[in-house]
């Protein structure tokens, strides 16, 4: 199947009008092979992830995360961004991003982690004015009111991650906002929904100040949240995309996180206080 023709079927089922504006999605690197046969889905590329689709002769890496996101100025192997795009060219290798397109899919991101919390009565945060079935965010009801420190440890068990949040307003989480990655520009629709917590990564220790007392923010990490991504795109373009059936697809095996955690004891907050009233 031809590049083109592949950049046309991605289109047709995530529209590029539904990204967010100024994402850079869609084809990233144009190799020198036109036929694609073969197509690895990765959350994002790290030289592992190169080496893994050169080992498995992938033609077409589909990424969620942009490679390429600010102009390069150069193409350098003193810079990561240079250095990768180099190696990819060199092997032969296209590069498509789908990003905000899949975040805007109302079976994207932010609806796999509410799936598994088994949110109900879900609705999209931020519909797209355009389209119905997508937007940004979701939001929905837990099966029955939780505890604060339930909802958490189910968020921590979920994406296998230490959890930074704050205290909302009540002693009971029924709705529950959702927005995957770095969603802390959608905090007001967060409140709008009148949810009692809001999901999101990168959220800074003022916004958490902002908030607190107001709504539960709940921060499991920018990877926590997406890690998923590349295993329901390889299974959406297997069940979904019959245009690929004679396509090797392939899940990447490459764990991407660049963070690591240290979180050896719970006792963290006791101990903060008990420097502050030393």
């Amino acid at each position: 199947m031809k590049l083109s023709e592949i950049c046309n079927v991605i289109n047709k089922h995530f529209p590029p009008e539904t990204a967010i504006e100024g994402d850079r999605v869609g084809l990233q690197i144009q190799s020198d092979i036109d036929d694609v046969q073969s197509i690895l889905f990765t959350l994002e590329i790290t030289d592992e992830v190169i080496n893994e689709a050169i080992k498995e002769n992938i033609d077409l890496i589909i990424t969620f995360h942009p490679l390429i996101y600010r102009p390069l100025k150069t193409i350098a192997n003193d810079e990561r961004v240079g250095r990768l795009v180099t190696k990819l060219i060199k092997n032969s290798i296209a590069v498509v991003a789908v990003h905000t397109l899949y975040d805007a899919f109302i079976e994207g991101t932010s609806r796999i982690l509410a799936d598994k919390l088994g949110l109900q009565n879900i609705d999209l945060l931020v519909p797209d004015k355009a389209y119905q079935d997508r937007g940004m965010g979701i939001v929905g009801e837990l099966p029955t009111p939780s505890s604060l420190e339930q909802l958490v440890s189910n968020v921590s068990d979920i994406c296998a991650a230490p959890i930074r949040y704050n205290v909302g307003k009540g002693d009971k989480i029924l709705k529950v906002a959702i927005v995957g990655g770095s969603g802390t520009s959608f905090l007001n629709h967060a409140i709008r929904s009148k949810a009692d917590a809001f999901i999101t990564a990168d959220v800074t220790y003022h916004i958490f100040h902002a908030v607190k007392g107001e709504l539960a923010l709940i921060d499991p990490g920018h990877y926590e949240m997406e890690q998923f991504v590349p295993i329901f795109l390889h299974k959406y373009f297997t069940e979904n995309v019959p245009e690929m059936q004679d396509i090797k697809l392939m899940q990447t095996s490459i764990h991407t996180n660049p963070v690591i955690h240290f979180a050896g004891r719970d006792t963290y907050s006791e101990e903060q206080i008990n420097i502050i009233n030393h």
